[in-house]
């Protein structure tokens, strides 16, 4: 099983290093994980993001950076999906250089945990350490899903709710499956267990403004195209019982 884990990354190499470094501190070795970065070209750190890399060698084939036009992360998502699938992956993780790896095997317990789906079309997600079963914050779906939407992200939103859109899809067609015994810990700012840096600061209090609230109007004003991602799936389902 090959299993992509997707990060738009911003101004924060070492964290997007430690990432890499405890999914494959951790896992098993049974699976085969990638890594997708999607970096703005105007990013004063992308050589420090090779840099870092570059000293690890054993990443090398693992590890894919995309350089390429500052997006918004919703079109970022969907850029290094589309890479992601055509290499061959199976199932898609959505990471954030703020994540850790902690929980042993991890990958196993992801792959058991799909066999229960024979159509694959389900929205899981780890135990971060803040949301549990209450949102999706971090989605992983299968190639299936994203073929038969058309996409991982709606590329329409700022910087917020793409998980919440991932999620909200899977609860319309009541697929979500959440794997509380894997801990994939978010080191985020409010938890004081990071700075608050300027890459949180650009989403929120810098010269765009708070993202997040215009992500929230977008958010309300698109359940139609969230209904039309689910019927989609639907559909899908249902071809599956049918030739099962």
């Amino acid at each position: 099983m090959k299993i992509a884990i997707l990060t738009p990354s911003r101004g924060r190499p070492q964290g997007f290093l430690q990432l890499v470094q405890s999914t494959f501190e951790t896992c098993s070795g049974y699976h085969q994980i990638e890594h997708y970065c999607y970096l703005d070209w105007d990013d004063a750190s992308v050589a420090e993001y090779n840099a870092l890399l570059s000293n690890c060698p054993q990443y090398t084939e693992q590890v894919i950076l995309h350089v390429n036009e500052p997006q918004s992360i919703s079109k970022s998502w969907n850029v290094i999906a589309d890479a992601a699938l055509k290499n061959g992956a199976n199932i898609i993780i959505m990471g954030n250089d703020d994540i850790v790896y902690r929980t042993q095997n991890w990958d196993v317990r992801l792959v058991e945990e799909f066999s229960k789906f024979n159509d694959n079309i389900v929205c899981m997600w780890f135990e971060d350490g803040i949301n549990s079963e209450r949102h999706c914050a971090f989605p992983i779906v299968s190639a299936e899903w994203i073929r038969t939407v058309g996409y991982l992200t709606p590329g329409i939103m700022n910087f917020g709710y793409n998980d919440t859109w991932i999620f909200d899809i899977a609860k319309l067609v009541n697929r979500t499956h959440f794997i509380g015994d894997v801990l994939t810990e978010h080191m985020h700012f409010s938890l004081h267990k990071s700075q608050f840096d300027e890459t949180y600061q650009r989403h929120r209090t810098m010269e765009a403004g708070n993202m997040y609230q215009k992500d929230a109007v977008i958010f309300n004003n698109t359940l139609f195209l969230r209904r039309i991602a689910a019927d989609k799936l639907a559909n899908a389902i249902c071809a599956e019982k049918t030739n099962g």
